[in-house]
């Protein structure tokens, strides 16, 4: 049995340090500089600009959506 969508969620988001290099709070810093407000801008910006991956662009730019 695989793990459900939070515990995915959680554990992309402990894994982002040694996958990106850094934290959640760091990436979504990274997102309020950049000043884009649109889902698809944001998480374009992160895969392209920052080389993140999918669903780590993803689950980023859920969380800054939700927290702002």
């Amino acid at each position: 049995m695989g793990l459900s969508p939070q515990e995915m969620e959680t554990a992309i988001i402990q894994n982002l340090p040694s996958k990106t290099g850094k934290s959640l709070d760091e990436w979504l810093e990274v997102l309020r500089e950049s000043k884009l407000t649109e889902k698809k801008e944001l998480k374009a910006h992160l895969k392209d600009t920052h080389g993140v991956g999918h669903f780590q662009a993803q689950t980023i730019v859920k969380r800054f959506l939700t927290n702002q």
